[in-house]
Formats: C-alpha cells, sequence, structure tokens
C-alpha cells in the first residue's frame, strides 16, 4: 500500500472506532496557536486575525442583525490593555472594550444594558495542564437606544489568564468552548 492510501484507511479506522465507542462520528479538527498554546477546533471553524494581534474565531453563519459573527476572540497584551472602557481588563467585570455604549452582540438594533453587579458563574479553571484561568461568565441584556428594556439578552464568558497574558472572549457560548481551552496544549 502507498502512503495515501494507508492514511485513507488509518482516517476510516479513526472514523468507525469513534462511531462504535461514542455513537457519533469524530470531528475532523485543525490546529490554532496563539502566544505558546495551541487547541484543537474543528475544521469548519474560521480563523482570522484581528487588527490588535489577536484571533476572532467564527464558529457559524454571520447574520447581518448580529453585531458580530457567532465566535469568540483570543487576545494578548493588546486586548487585554483596552477591555475595560478603554482601560485594562478587570478581572470580575464584564468584557467592554469600548468607552461608550456598545451594540448588543446578538442584535444590532439595540445597545448593551447595563452590567449585572455580579457574574453568573465564576471560578478558576485551567486552559491547558498547569495554566489556571479565571473564567466568569455574564447575562448580559439589551436595551433601545433609549433605554428601554428588551427581552434580546446574551452570555459572556471570558477566560483570563493573567500569567500569560492572554484574555478569551466568547458571546456566543460557543458549544465546547470550555472542553477545547482545558485541553490545549502549551509549548
Amino acid at each position: 500500500m502507498t502512503g495515501p492510501k494507508i492514511a485513507a484507511v488509518l482516517m476510516t479506522l479513526t472514523l468507525s472506532a469513534a462511531l462504535v465507542l461514542t455513537g457519533t462520528p469524530a470531528q475532523a479538527t485543525k490546529s490554532v496557536s496563539f502566544q505558546g498554546f495551541t487547541i484543537q477546533v474543528p475544521v469548519s471553524w474560521k480563523v482570522k486575525k484581528d487588527p490588535v494581534g489577536g484571533l476572532d474565531v467564527v464558529t457559524g453563519a454571520c447574520s447581518k442583525q448580529a453585531m458580530e459573527c457567532p465566535g469568540f476572540s483570543i487576545g494578548g497584551r493588546q486586548a487585554i490593555a483596552y477591555a475595560s472602557e478603554g482601560g485594562p481588563y478587570r478581572a470580575g467585570q464584564p468584557y467592554h472594550p469600548s468607552s461608550g455604549v456598545m451594540e448588543c452582540v446578538p442584535d444590532k438594533r439595540y445597545v448593551e444594558g447595563v452590567a449585572p453587579l455580579k457574574p453568573s458563574r465564576a471560578a478558576t479553571v485551567q486552559v491547558g495542564k498547569g495554566h489556571p484561568a479565571r473564567f466568569t461568565e455574564w447575562k448580559l441584556t439589551c436595551q433601545t437606544k433609549t433605554s428601554k428594556p428588551t427581552s434580546v439578552a446574551y452570555t459572556q464568558r471570558i477566560w483570563y489568564l493573567r500569567k500569560e497574558k492572554v484574555l478569551v472572549v466568547d458571546q456566543w457560548k460557543t458549544p465546547g468552548l470550555g472542553a477545547i481551552l482545558a485541553k490545549a496544549v502549551w509549548r
């Protein structure tokens, strides 16, 4: 057998084993690396550099109604330096890089409402072995531009690795992202 045929047989065996063991086919993944760590994400996710040196990972179809495409961002020093009202990230606060009113993530017709005083969840989690992160989850509501409440809300999740100077912000509650980050490999 030649190299390509062996690879095809091995892929078939891997997918078959995954189906037998889990009841679902294995999902093909690709590596995404940033500041010394690598995560494995589905090949269908699109990764692009952002203007300040971070990464935006788009996980689904974009909507004209939303402020941004579903996904998450991974940022470094620059993202941390401007993550809270135009100033540095403050642990225990939602991600809000603008010093003004921000559009509502799932529906740009609205703006972010007043952030809650406390996160809905907070914990120390691992982003790869031996790399603790402060995890916070916020339920953010949206309001009209004249400050009237709406039924639109979304969950913002943040993984902050202080020592490594990494900030992961997920405004779409991306399924499986916590598990993906927990399996990060550091060099």
